[in-house]
C-alpha cells in the first residue's frame, strides 16, 4: 500500500509550541479582547501546513484548554468577560474549521484509495486476483468495519464469499440470493438501527451494531454482493454510505469486465459443441510442449482420433443427434486421459490428444483402449440406436516422427485419414512418411 500523506515536517509542530507559547504569555500579559483570537486563528492555517490529522486535533484541543483555564483564574470584570467571549468564539470557529478540514483530508484519502484500487483491480488478469485486492484495500476504506464480498452463482442461485475483512472473520460461507434484502430488491439496502428494520437472513452471529449490503451490477446484471458491517460495540460510529457506494461500483466495473474477458478467452480457445479445447489452442499447446521436451529430453505423444459415420447420423437422425455424439465421445476421451494430457477437438469430426512426457508404449497402449472403449460406445438420439461409435486413429511421437509439432501432427493426422480410407476402426502409426499398421 503506498503512503497516501506526504510525511508531516518539524518545523509547523515547532512553529505550534511557539504560537501557545505566544499564546499563553500574551494571555498572561494583556487580556485584550481581540489579539488572543487573532493568535488562535493563526495556529491553525500552522496545522495545516503540518498535514497531519493529529495536529489539528492538538490545535483545537490546546486552544480550548487554555480558553477554559482563562474564564476559571481570570477576574470577572467586564473586560475580561468581552476578551472570554471573543476567545470562545474563536474557539468554536478552530473546531469547526478542524472538522471541515478533517472531512477533506479524509474525503481526499478515500479518493486516493479508491483510485489505488482501480489501478489494482485493471492490472489484475483474474477474479481471483482482484478479490485478493479486495481483501488488501477494504480495511484501509473501512477501518472501523468489517467487510465482505460476495459472488453470484446463478445455475445454483447461491451467493458464496469470495473476500473478506478482515481475513480471520468466518461468517456465513454461503447463502441463497433471496436471504439478502437487496438482491431481492436490486437496490442499497441500509440498517443502522438493528431493533427497528427488517434483517437480511444472510447476517453472521453476534449480529452487528448496522450494516449495508450493496448489489453489485454491471451492464443489468447484479454478479455479486458487497456487504459492509460495524461489529456489535457500544460506541459505533456511522457508515460511510457514499464511500461504500462508490467502492462497490468500482468493484463491480472490475469484476463485470475480468468476466467478459473470461468469457472472450474461453471463446477462444474453446469448441461450443463439445467444451473441449479448439485447434487453435491445441496448436499452441503443442508448440510448448514440444520446446519443453526439447529441453527435457523428453518424448511426446500425439495421438489423431477421427470419427467413423458421423456424417450419416447428421444426415439421417439430424444435427442433434451428431453434436450429441460427438459431446458422448469427448466427455469419454477426456475421462480417460491423464490430467497433464490435452485433448482438444480439432476437426469437424477429429479430435487431437497431445501426452506430454510419455513412451511410444504409453501412447500406443492409450491410443488402443480409447479406440476400444469408443468401439463399444452407443448414444440414443431421439429414439434411435446410433449404432457403434467406431473411430479410426493415427499415432506419431517427437521427436521420432518429425523435429517440430506441426510436422509430427501431420504424420499423425495422415495416419488418421488412411486409417479412416481404408475402412475405419482401425489404429495406424505415422512412421519417417509413411504408415505401419498398428494393433
Amino acid at each position: 500500500m503506498p503512503e497516501l500523506t506526504e510525511q508531516p515536517s518539524v518545523w509547523p509542530r515547532v512553529a505550534m509550541v511557539a504560537m501557545a507559547a505566544g499564546v499563553f504569555l500574551l494571555d498572561r500579559v494583556t487580556p485584550t479582547g481581540v489579539a488572543i483570537p487573532i493568535l488562535y486563528a493563526a495556529v491553525v492555517p500552522i496545522a495545516l501546513w503540518s498535514r497531519h490529522d493529529w495536529d489539528l486535533l492538538v490545535v483545537a484541543i490546546m486552544c480550548t484548554a487554555l480558553t477554559g483555564l482563562g474564564f476559571v483564574f481570570s477576574p470577572p470584570d467586564t473586560a475580561m468577560r468581552v476578551a472570554l467571549a471573543n476567545r470562545a468564539i474563536a474557539v468554536a470557529a478552530i473546531w469547526a474549521a478542524t472538522i471541515l478540514a478533517l472531512q477533506r483530508r479524509r474525503s481526499g484519502k478515500m479518493g486516493e484509495l479508491l483510485n489505488y484500487l482501480d489501478v489494482l483491480l485493471q492490472g489484475c488478469l483474474t477474479t481471483e486476483e482482484a478479490c485478493a485486492v479486495i481483501s488488501r484495500v477494504g480495511p484501509q476504506l473501512f477501518p472501523a468495519e468489517d467487510g465482505s464480498l460476495w459472488a453470484i452463482h446463478q445455475s445454483q442461485k447461491l451467493v458464496e464469499a469470495v473476500a473478506r475483512w478482515p481475513t480471520a472473520n468466518t461468517g456465513v460461507r454461503e447463502f441463497a440470493m433471496t436471504a439478502c434484502y437487496a438482491l431481492r430488491s436490486g437496490r442499497t439496502y441500509f440498517v443502522d438501527d438493528m431493533q427497528v428494520g427488517p434483517l437480511c437472513n444472510h447476517l453472521a452471529t453476534p449480529l452487528p451494531a448496522s450494516y449495508i449490503c450493496i448489489p453489485l451490477i454491471s451492464r443489468g446484471e447484479t454478479i455479486g454482493l458487497l456487504h459492509v458491517s460495524h461489529p456489535p460495540r457500544k460506541l459505533s460510529v456511522q457508515i460511510d454510505r457514499i464511500l461504500a457506494t462508490r467502492a462497490a461500483g468500482r468493484i463491480a466495473l472490475a469484476l463485470a469486465n475480468l468476466k467478459l474477458r473470461a468469457e472472450l478467452h474461453t471463446l477462444s480457445v474453446r469448441d461450443l459443441v463439445t467444451g473441449l479445447f479448439n485447434r487453435r489452442y491445441m496448436e499452441e499447446s503443442l508448440e510448448r510442449e514440444v520446446h519443453r521436451a526439447t529441453r527435457t529430453q523428453r518424448q511426446v505423444g500425439i495421438i489423431v482420433l477421427d470419427l467413423d459415420g458421423l456424417q450419416y447420423l447428421n444426415e439421417h437422425f439430424g444435427r442433434d443427434a451428431g453434436d450429441a455424439w460427438l459431446r458422448e465421445a469427448a466427455r469419454t476421451l477426456q475421462q480417460a486421459v491423464r490430467g497433464s494430457d490435452i485433448v482438444s477437438r480439432s476437426g469437424t469430426e477429429a479430435f487431437t490428444i497431445i501426452m506430454p512426457d510419455t513412451t511410444s508404449a504409453a501412447t500406443l497402449q492409450r491410443a488402443e483402449q480409447l479406440r476400444t472403449t469408443l468401439k463399444e460406445l452407443r448414444t440414443q438420439q431421439q429414439g434411435a440406436g446410433s449404432g457403434p461409435l467406431n473411430c479410426s486413429l493415427g499415432l506419431s511421437l517427437f521427436p521420432d516422427h518429425g523435429s517440430t509439432g506441426e510436422t509430427v501432427l501431420r504424420a499423425a493426422e495422415a495416419a488418421s485419414k488412411r486409417a479412416k480410407s481404408g475402412g475405419g476402426g482401425r489404429l495406424l502409426i505415422g512412421e519417417s512418411g509413411k504408415e505401419r499398421l498398428g494393433r
